[in-house]
């Protein structure tokens, strides 16, 4: 992409203003971007490459991109950052909150503490307060597992929920700390 000087000061400035102000939030909310992660937590992007469209106020990550937010990092084939529209991005905690809209586009894998959601797609709207994952969901915490077709994680709330396909039904199967050890020591006779 080639870029006058102009268009690279203008980018610049958005990608400051995208980036180095973590807080993404709407009135009220105290969490980041992704779960787990708090208003204060960087946002931190790492990708093969970088489009930035000024006119839409767009930003496309692709190649291998990884976002760390605090605690929680997401993995993605493409990552599609939404900004606010010139003067009107609100003043939040000292910086220019104008990231609007996000979408991942997979495989996608989230890791938060110690729970990994995986899925084909996923997007984060900072007007909803919620994190979407969608198309054959997975999400493990230790030997526990529920599939479905889409999770919705209200970031205001920390509530997860998975739904399934009209006529399908969600699957779970949640492993007991005692069958665990049970299992060790079968293992070690």
């Amino acid at each position: 992409m080639k870029l006058s000087h102009r268009s690279f000061l203008g980018v610049s400035l958005a990608l400051a203003a995208a980036l180095a102000v973590a807080p993404l939030a709407a009135k009220g909310r105290s969490g980041g971007v992704l779960p787990g992660a708090s208003a204060k937590d960087p946002i931190d992007i790492d990708a093969g490459k970088l489009d930035y469209f000024d006119k839409e106020q767009k930003l496309v990550y692709s190649g291998g991109v990884v976002v760390v937010n605090g605690p929680s990092t997401l993995k993605a084939s493409r990552l599609i950052l939404f900004l606010d529209k010139g003067q009107q991005a609100q003043e939040s905690n000292g910086g220019s909150d104008r990231v609007r809209h996000i979408d991942a586009e997979g495989p996608v894998t989230l890791v938060s503490k110690d729970q990994i959601g995986a899925g084909d797609r996923a997007s984060y709207d900072r007007g909803e307060s919620k994190v979407y994952l969608v198309g054959n969901v997975t999400l493990t915490q230790g030997d526990s597992v529920v599939k479905g077709e889409k999770l919705v994680y209200d970031t205001a709330t920390g509530q997860a929920t998975v739904l399934e396909k009209p006529g399908q039904r969600v699957r779970s199967v949640f492993t007991p700390s005692e069958a665990k050890g049970d299992k060790k020591e079968k293992g070690e006779k």
